[in-house]
């Protein structure tokens, strides 16, 4: 499959999630700050016509990931299969055509670690211990590690 063709899949996905989508503007949390980002990402989705290169997907790595979304999803919310479905598309996007973290610039965790960007690379200093996690979606992310 085509990047251009995935693109295509996502945006009709992201129908159903319009009229849930809206912005609240605060910078609080950390849920805030990931939903805001959300929130971003399914705009670019909505609105994008495709205009990158066209590269083929790894199917393989493609299945991966939803694997890895749906077991996360089975111990963290078991119950919530539209939000599950939504997180999905926004994390093939930022994988396999945005190419962007999985969580946003500037996030700081709650062990203190976090992802930042300098000079248009995106590094995470968590990911040399959250990739050891069961199934880690850190695999597919595009950030470095720092060691």
């Amino acid at each position: 499959m085509k990047t251009s063709q995935l693109l295509l899949k996502l945006k009709g996905c992201m129908e159903k999630y319009k009229p849930k989508m809206r912005g609240n503007g605060k910078k609080d949390s950390l849920n805030q700050t990931m939903s805001r980002y959300h929130l971003e990402n399914f705009n670019e989705i909505v609105n994008s016509s495709f205009n990158g290169l066209d590269e083929e997907v790894d199917e393989e790595k493609l299945k991966d990931l939803q694997n890895r979304i749906d077991y996360y999803f089975s111990l963290y919310a078991p119950d919530d299969e539209d939000f599950k479905e939504f997180i999905k598309a926004i994390s093939i996007y930022l994988t396999f055509i945005a190419k962007k973290p999985l969580h946003p610039p500037g996030i700081v965790f709650s062990n203190g670690e976090g992802v930042y960007e300098k000079e248009g690379v995106y590094y995470c200093t968590g990911k040399r211990i959250f990739m050891n996690d069961k199934l880690s979606l850190c695999k597919y992310c595009v950030c470095k590690g720092i060691d």
